[in-house]
């Protein structure tokens, strides 16, 4: 295989895009191998069973985007960047670091990161940097993201929960387009069984229809009583 060449190889591995990790084949080829070329769920996976949405699809944009930063930039004093190598760039920040830390006290550094609900690859470093720093603050981007979610479900049912819509008589979106958002594993396939199954019912609480398929669902506004 030339550097450019796309292999004919599926492999397997899993979506980080959120945190359901569907379960994914890709062939991978491009310069240096280095980029998705092909996308497909991974029958085999014993969650997603083969279902994707539409976002793994463009993974290799996310992963290869034009203004991807492939090396560390250092601005200089004029404000330009210049490219610095991966050793130069740890060193000098662990020194400003740890400068803070001696001035101020290592509370006054705030650590922002390791977040995505799907790639947990922050938290193989995260912890020891906080360590390191004396760290007694942190967030990250779930913090405006899941914010209002938690705080609702606390008011309402004194917790955290994840719906069984797989198995559910009925289910209740507020404020939400799950066929949109795919907010649980195989969402469409789902709400597709839901949708057709005389049995079970869907309720929606918010301004507009919900189409799933050939199936069209008016929202419903319920009350407590």
């Amino acid at each position: 295989m030339n550097s450019t060449e796309t292999t004919s190889q599926w492999v397997p591995t899993a979506c980080i895009l959120c945190s359901l990790n569907c379960g994914l084949e890709v062939q991978i080829g491009g310069v240096d191998g280095r980029h998705i070329e092909r996308v497909r769920g991974d029958k085999a996976h014993p969650a997603s069973q083969g279902y994707t949405c539409e976002k793994p699809q463009r993974l290799d944009y996310y992963q290869n985007a034009n203004d991807r930063l492939t090396a560390p930039l250092r601005r200089r004093p004029d404000g330009a960047y210049e490219e610095i190598d991966w050793d130069t760039a740890i060193a000098e920040i662990a020194e400003k670091f740890l400068d803070i830390k001696a001035r101020h006290g290592g509370e006054t550094i705030l650590y922002y990161g390791g977040g995505s609900q799907g790639n947990h690859i922050g938290g193989s470093y995260a912890d020891s940097t906080l360590k390191a720093l004396g760290n007694k603050f942190r967030s990250n981007a779930l913090a405006q993201e899941k914010t209002g979610e938690f705080w609702a479900q606390g008011r309402m049912m004194g917790t955290g929960v994840h719906g069984d819509f797989e198995h559910c008589e009925v289910a209740v979106f507020i404020g939400k387009n799950p066929w949109q958002s795919h907010g649980f594993a195989r969402a469409s396939a789902t709400l597709r069984q839901l949708a057709k199954d005389p049995g079970r019912s869907i309720g929606l609480c918010c301004k507009n229809r919900l189409e799933i398929g050939r199936v069209s669902i008016s929202p419903r506004f319920m009350r407590q009583s």
